[in-house]
């Protein structure tokens, strides 16, 4: 039987009810974000993806006024990095810089990797991409690119590299297999070994990043031939391309770059990667962030989530292809 206390206490329980239902849409619809966000990268501090990341971080925090944070997960060549990034808590609350390496070659080279660079990722956008730059010792005999494959089908070349299954690897390799030279790999323990063997005259070529090459090649001390992207480099705009020199030769389309990209773990809700492939875009057209990027040989990639996930799975594609073509063994 109810009696009045039963009655008042059935109110306020019911009161509290609806209170608390009440109160779950508006968590649900504050602005993100409400607290930090980590942007997970897989190399250590000081590195060029680093560095990007922090000047990513930097205008993301101020767009959204809130704290973005890098943190570095080094070690496997990018492999454990990525793979803690993609296990993370699909909230929004933790991103990913993913580049070249972990979102085309490593998924291609590495017998596992650790994680699906499809399946454990969604892509917010594209951030920048920028060309390797074909270079010769300044007193080379080399002074195009039809020079280069004529001596690369003499058995005698040799190019330089950052070592075994690097972009400045492979793209030799794609030379290799698209102009039917034979020029041989001598790998190094980084780019900087490997330009001084090229500056000794200790090798033919190289496929080098744009960062690493483009002072000795403005102090005169090597000599550019090309780049290697779909378009000039604004940082040497009358060099040419590979692809516009290279049709005699077989090289029309091809294109090499160092690209990295912003993603996040599967998952993420839509409207949450929404709002950040927005902010992304209209970071990436501000004027100091397209001048960060000129200055390192690079370009800017305004666009769509669905574009970066295209862009990124046709990358896969090419390294796949490549690595198959060349023979280059799994590690």
């Amino acid at each position: 039987m109810w009696n009045r206390r039963s009655i008042k206490s059935l109110v306020s329980l019911a009161a509290v009810t609806a209170g608390l239902a009440c109160a779950v849409p508006v968590l649900a619809d504050e602005p993100y974000p409400q607290r930090p966000v980590t942007i997970v990268v897989a190399f250590a501090p000081g590195g060029a993806t680093d560095v990007l990341a922090r000047k990513l971080a930097q205008k993301l925090g101020d767009h959204y006024k809130q704290s973005f944070v890098v943190e570095n997960k080094p070690g496997a060549g990018g492999n454990i990095g990525t793979a803690y990034a993609g296990r993370a808590k699909p909230d929004g609350y933790t991103l990913y810089l993913g580049t070249v390496a972990s979102h085309g070659v490593a998924p291609n080279l590495y017998k596992n990797v650790g994680y699906d660079p499809v399946k454990d990722f969604a892509p917010i956008g594209l951030i920048a991409a920028s060309p390797q730059i074909v270079v010769v010792n300044k007193d080379s005999p080399l002074h195009s690119i039809g020079d280069l494959v004529q001596h690369g089908k003499s058995g005698n070349a040799t190019y330089a590299s950052s070592g075994a299954g690097t972009t400045i690897h492979l793209a030799g390799e794609m030379f290799n297999i698209k102009a039917g030279t034979k020029m041989e790999h001598v790998p190094f323990s980084g780019s900087g070994p490997a330009v001084n063997a090229l500056l000794g005259g200790h090798v033919d070529v190289m496929f080098d990043d744009m960062p690493s090459s483009a002072p000795h090649v403005k102090a005169g001390s090597l000599r550019a031939l090309a780049v290697t992207g779909t378009t000039r480099s604004d940082l040497f705009p009358d060099l040419p391309t590979l692809s516009e020199v290279g049709k005699p030769y077989g090289l029309e389309g091809f294109d090499v770059s160092a690209w990295f990209f912003l993603g996040a773990p599967a998952g993420i809700p839509d409207d949450i990667a929404d709002s950040l492939n927005r902010t992304l875009n209209t970071i990436l057209v501000e004027d100091d962030m397209r001048r960060y990027a000129a200055e390192r040989g690079a370009g800017t990639l305004p666009g769509t989530r669905d574009e970066a996930r295209q862009f990124i799975a046709k990358e896969l594609k090419k390294w796949d292809d490549i690595i198959t073509l060349g023979n280059i063994p799994k590690l």
